[in-house]
């Protein structure tokens, strides 16, 4: 097992004035350089795990919390969102959330977090500049964020993120705002940042991505962890599947090949071994 970078131990969390707990007694770790991928329905509890994962809950989110985050030995609770922050960052679900509002240009926005951190100039508008070309924003720099498309701003959200260099990176369904191509930029840029080893945890409803991308599943509903394993055995689970989550279109194909006849193997969440299988079924 390598290093565990991020620890959740038996952590619930209610906000104020509900009833039912939007996280209930949620244990697991994670381990340093994977992609670990959260998924469930709308109303598991994903974007509450994300906030509380990277301090928000209990900081600026108020409600009843129990259990225990720990990021890289930093105790949430214990620690500022400026000491976590140099940690683990946040692409929020809803980007115009993360803008500051203070900036007129793109790139004093890229600037802002750090400004707050008292980085030199000259080493700020290096990094700018470097997360505008990885961003592919570099034409919009000088224009003012309120003036920006949807995707410009999920643009410029996840490089105000990745800017601050966080060990662990938190992205919340962070394309939505995103065509297909943008959102496939984006993911490949996910893709080489954790290939470099930065720690990703993913929330995304996009199940052929998760297959594709994640090490370890985690399956939420209302609240609990339902199950923790590789995409193959999540996927390839009809009770898991039952908890209201979608399957990559493959397995879908591959379970159809089963129950007609066609084929007796294992299930297949990855397109390439599912072109296989077929091929096989179809030749028989």
């Amino acid at each position: 097992m390598g290093k565990v970078v991020l620890e959740v131990k038996d952590f619930c969390f209610r906000y104020r004035e509900t009833k039912r707990k939007a996280l209930n007694k949620l244990s697991f770790s994670v381990e340093e350089g994977s992609f670990f991928c959260i998924i469930g329905a709308n109303g598991s509890g994903k974007s509450t795990l994300c906030n509380a994962l990277v301090g928000l809950i209990p900081h600026y989110f108020v409600g009843k919390m129990s259990g225990e985050i720990f990021v890289e030995g930093l105790k949430i609770e214990d620690s500022s969102i400026a000491e976590l922050s140099s940690q683990i960052g946040l692409v929020f679900q809803n980007p115009f959330n993360q803008l500051s509002y203070t900036a007129g240009t793109v790139e004093e926005e890229l600037a802002y977090g750090l400004g707050n951190r008292g980085v030199a100039r000259e080493e700020m508008i290096e990094k700018v500049a470097h997360v505008a070309k990885l961003m592919r924003i570099e034409h919009i720099v000088n224009k003012n964020p309120l003036e920006l498309s949807g995707g410009q701003v999920q643009r410029v959200a996840f490089g105000s993120t990745f800017i601050m260099e966080p060990k662990i990176l938190v992205l919340d369904e962070c394309t939505t705002q995103l065509d297909p191509l943008g959102s496939e930029e984006i993911f490949n840029i996910v893709k080489e940042l954790n290939q470099k080893g930065i720690t990703v945890i993913m929330v995304d409803h996009d199940m052929e991505r998760v297959a594709r991308c994640a090490d370890k599943v985690m399956v939420l509903e209302q609240g609990k962890i339902v199950a923790i394993d590789t995409p193959k055995n999540i996927f390839g689970n009809p009770e898991i599947v039952a908890h209201n989550i979608g399957v990559p279109d493959f397995v879908t194909i591959c379970q159809e090949l089963r129950n007609k006849g066609y084929t007796n193997k294992e299930i297949e969440v990855m397109e390439e071994q599912t072109v296989e299988l077929v091929k096989e079924a179809l030749i028989g």
